[in-house]
C-alpha cells in the first residue's frame, strides 16, 4: 500500500489548471490592472489555481473541501472514489514546512497526521517537528476544523501533496508527493509529462513586469520580488483542456 497510485486523467486536469494560473492567468491580470503597486498580486495565484481547479477539475467524485487558516482561504481536492486527498503547494513551501517551530500546525501537519499517520517512509530524516511536535488532541481537532466533516477518515483516506516550481511565469517542475506524518517521501512520481507545451507562448512574446510569489498557502509568506521579463502574449479564445 506504500506505492503511490496515479490518476492520470485528474493529474492532467490538475497541472493544466496550475499551468493555466501561472503562464497566463497572472500575467494578463498584472497586464490588465497597471497598479502603481501590485500587493494584492501576493495570494493571486493560489486564488487563480483554485479558479482553475473549479473550472476544470471539480465534478463527479471529485469535490472541493474548503478551509479556512486565519483570514486565508484554502481549498482540498477529494477523489471520493479513491479515497486520496490533495492539497497543491510550492516545492520551496513544502520543505520549509517542518523545519520551522510555529504555536500551531501548519494545515498540512494536521493532514499528514491524520491521513497518512500509519505509513512510514523508509528513509527518516530528523526535523524540527522531532523537536517540538504537536499533542494528538490538537491536530486532532485541528483536523475536524478543516475538514468541517466533510471527510470521515475512518474511511480511510490517504493524502498526496501536489508540488510544484515556477520561474518566470513558466511551470518548470511538478511533482506528486506520498508523505508520512513527519513529512519523509514515501513514494512520488513527477507529472512534468503532464505540462502542455503551448508553442505560441515561445514565439508570440511581449515584455511584461509581473509579481512573483512563491508561498501560496498563506501559512508561509515570503517577500514578493517584482521581475522584469519576456512573456507571451495571450491568444484570444483560448481552449481550456
Amino acid at each position: 500500500m506504500n506505492k503511490i497510485k496515479v490518476n492520470e486523467n485528474l493529474m492532467r486536469r490538475i497541472v493544466r489548471a496550475i499551468d493555466k494560473a501561472i503562464a497566463d492567468d497572472v500575467p494578463q491580470y498584472l497586464r490588465e490592472q497597471h497598479k502603481e503597486t501590485n500587493n494584492a498580486a501576493i495570494q493571486l495565484r493560489g486564488d487563480c489555481i483554485n479558479d482553475n481547479l473549479r473550472n476544470l477539475v471539480i465534478g463527479g467524485h471529485i469535490d472541493f473541501v474548503p478551509f479556512k487558516r486565519y483570514v486565508w482561504e484554502g481549498r482540498m481536492i477529494v477523489d471520493r472514489a479513491e479515497k486520496i486527498t490533495y492539497t497543491i503547494t510550492t516545492q520551496k513551501t513544502l520543505r520549509a514546512v517542518p523545519n520551522k517551530k510555529r504555536n500551531k500546525p501548519h494545515f498540512l501537519q494536521t493532514i499528514l497526521y491524520k491521513e497518512n499517520g500509519g505509513y512510514e517512509a523508509p528513509i527518516k530524516q530528523m526535523t524540527l517537528m522531532d523537536l517540538f511536535p504537536f499533542e494528538e488532541d490538537v491536530l486532532e481537532d485541528d483536523y475536524d476544523a478543516i475538514v468541517g466533516g466533510l471527510i470521515d477518515p475512518a474511511e480511510g483516506y490517504r493524502h498526496y501533496v501536489i508540488a510544484y516550481e515556477a520561474e518566470n511565469s513558466e511551470l518548470r517542475d511538478i511533482q506528486l508527493e506520498f508523505l508520512d506524518k513527519d513529512f519523509n517521501i514515501i513514494a512520488a512520481a513527477s507529472l512534468n509529462e503532464y505540462i502542455k507545451p503551448d508553442f505560441a507562448r515561445l514565439t508570440d512574446v511581449e515584455p511584461v513586469t509581473e509579481a512573483y510569489n512563491d508561498e501560496t498557502d498563506g501559512e508561509t509568506r515570503s517577500l514578493v520580488s517584482v521581475k522584469t521579463g519576456i512573456r507571451p502574449k495571450l491568444r484570444e479564445g483560448e481552449k481550456q483542456a
